[in-house]
């Protein structure tokens, strides 16, 4: 999938459609927050993309401890946890925000990222100290890189989602500049997102159109 396009183009097919309401007033703003807003919420919770998706892994052991310092500059939220042991034996593993320090030894079976250094190193605690060797795999959710420029592609989204973004950025533009088609827009952009999601449960729909209305 290839990310070619530009917040840029976004910029000049909004513009368009705005009367030619300027997009770029002082220092490239509101475009360039308005942009960041939209990635940032298209990445964000809840929602699940396969080309924003990565690994890590952990290995762990006794002598280690429950808490391990990780270099993830990007973790935006975990997915998938499991961990596998030295004969190659499978166990999931469940997440949580935090958790407390313990002494007790078993094989581990939550992970929660605790400290964030914001060097980029994430502290990871697990609920056992580990009564043997193991590795901890990861799936997560990459959190958004800001687009620094209107040159800058957005992000990491692919330019088949362009239609998400640019109607999201839309929605952002028109309220700014007091156009009456702002619901228009913005449920256009809501109802693409959502319907790029095929992933995601009822309770997370309805958290995220619960969050919307509270704001309207």
């Amino acid at each position: 999938m290839a990310t070619t396009l530009t917040l840029q183009n976004t910029i000049t097919w909004a513009t368009t459609i705005l009367h030619n309401q300027p997009l770029l007033v002082n220092n490239q703003e509101p475009s360039l927050t308005c942009g960041n807003i939209v990635l940032q919420r298209i990445l964000g919770s809840p929602f699940r993309w396969r080309f924003n998706r990565k690994a890590l892994t952990i290995p762990i052991s006794s002598a280690a401890g429950t808490d391990y310092q990780v270099s993830v500059p990007d973790l935006g939220r975990m997915e998938k946890m499991w961990l596998k042991d030295s004969s190659a034996n499978i166990n999931a593993l469940t997440g949580e925000v935090e958790l407390a320090a313990v002494s007790a030894p078993g094989r581990p079976t939550v992970i929660a990222p605790v400290y964030d250094d914001n060097q980029g190193n994430i502290t990871f605690r697990f609920n056992f100290k580990p009564n043997a060797n193991y590795t901890a795999y990861i799936d997560y959710q990459a959190k958004a890189a800001l687009i620094a420029a209107p040159s800058s592609p957005w992000g990491v989204v692919p330019d088949e989602f362009s239609y998400i973004y640019d109607l999201g950025f839309l929605s952002f533009s028109s309220y700014l500049v007091g156009d009456a088609r702002f619901p228009i827009w913005e449920q256009y952009f809501i109802s693409s997102l959502l319907g790029a999601q095929d992933g995601l449960d009822e309770q997370a729909v309805s958290i995220f159109l619960g969050d919307r209305k509270s704001v309207v």
